[in-house]
């Protein structure tokens, strides 16, 4: 199951409710897409790139709960169709939210889950270990939660409601008006302008069946059961830039899953520093979520290219017999090319 919890507070809530949508933007956004890209370029602290990349992260089909600050989390909705950009305003949300998703109220439950609820006792603890680390790290519009998580919050709207009602009446489709797609800009071609590009880039196509080169990196589409992106790990700003779970039914009969894809991205050439740090990120996925099992750990570096200092760190590394893969990235003909390199 892949499902979010998008951030609303007591003015916005009932809006997104009410009109099938959610979007997320801060004050001073422009009203274009153009001029969001410009300024993000321009600036590399606007925090524009960040937010498609998290809206970018959602697709067609998710569950989504809705959090509303000083409430609880709502459900339980879906997500319906692919991210955009819309500033027209609707009820409160005026052209400071303009990235934008469609929604669906798939359960209506009236009383929402207490944050407290989440870490009520230590089984409910350790599965909204992402939840803490994002309200320790601050505010996020997005937040991709993990299965467990998602399970845990369906379970607990169910324990505090019983039952679920009739949706809202005044529950209407979303006021389509000036949207345009979001796109990723790729602009020459060598090496992507930011960083956190390339991981919206990936985030988006992370799970595209025609791109062999993708798939070669992170296996099946099939077995693709959940991904994000900037996931916290840490109480400090640490965050793994993309992690995946992979699971496959074919031979055992029922989910097992069988392997942790933790990706560190660098924009231009990765060194030895970069080879630790996707080790540590590792280390503490095998310890946080794979039950120790090193072997189901699978880093991943990808650069633009790899000095000798990184491919020497990686050659020593003992982390597990897998090894570290390096892929190298390349901007060209508009898109990311990926390839695999030996170390």
């Amino acid at each position: 199951m892949r499902a979010h919890v998008f951030i609303t507070n007591q003015d916005t809530f009932p809006v997104v409710r009410d009109n099938s949508f959610w979007g997320v933007g801060i004050k001073g956004i422009p009203n274009t897409l153009a001029e969001v890209i410009r300024q993000n370029l321009k600036s590399q602290r606007k925090p524009y790139f960040a937010m498609i990349a998290d809206i970018l992260g959602t697709r067609d089909g998710d569950i989504v709960f809705l959090y509303e600050r000083q409430a609880g989390f709502h459900g339980v909705y879906r997500v319906v169709g692919a991210p955009f950009f819309d500033p027209t305003p609707i009820g409160c949300v005026d052209q400071t939210w303009p990235i934008r998703v469609e929604i669906e109220c798939l359960t209506y439950f009236p009383q929402p889950v207490p944050e407290d609820y989440l870490f009520s006792t230590k089984e409910y603890e350790s599965k909204f270990w992402g939840w803490f680390y994002r309200k320790i790290q601050g505010a996020r519009g997005v937040n991709t939660i993990n299965p467990e998580a998602a399970e845990a919050l369906v379970e607990l709207l169910v324990k505090i409601n019983g039952n679920a009602i009739d949706k809202p009446s005044q529950i209407k489709p979303y006021p389509s008006k000036n949207r345009s797609p979001i796109v990723v800009p790729l602009e020459q071609d060598g090496r992507v302008s930011l960083e956190v590009i390339l991981r919206a880039w990936l985030i988006a196509n992370i799970d595209n069946p025609e791109r062999e080169d993708i798939r070669d990196v992170f296996g099946p589409v099939e077995d693709l059961e959940w991904f994000a992106n900037n996931v916290p790990y840490h109480v400090t700003r640490k965050n793994i830039d993309i992690l995946c779970y992979h699971r496959n039914t074919q031979y055992t009969g029922f989910p097992l899953r069988y392997k942790f894809s933790i990706v560190e991205l660098k924009r231009d050439t990765a060194n030895d520093r970069d080879v630790s740090q996707v080790v540590g990120y590792s280390k503490w996925v095998a310890g946080r979520l794979a039950g120790s099992e090193i072997e189901t750990i699978q880093p991943i570096l990808i650069a633009s290219d790899f000095n000798k200092r990184a491919n020497e760190k990686a050659k020593n590394s003992d982390f597990s017999d897998r090894g570290i893969m390096f892929v190298k990235y390349e901007v060209k003909n508009n898109t990311i090319l990926f390839v695999q390199v030996g170390i």
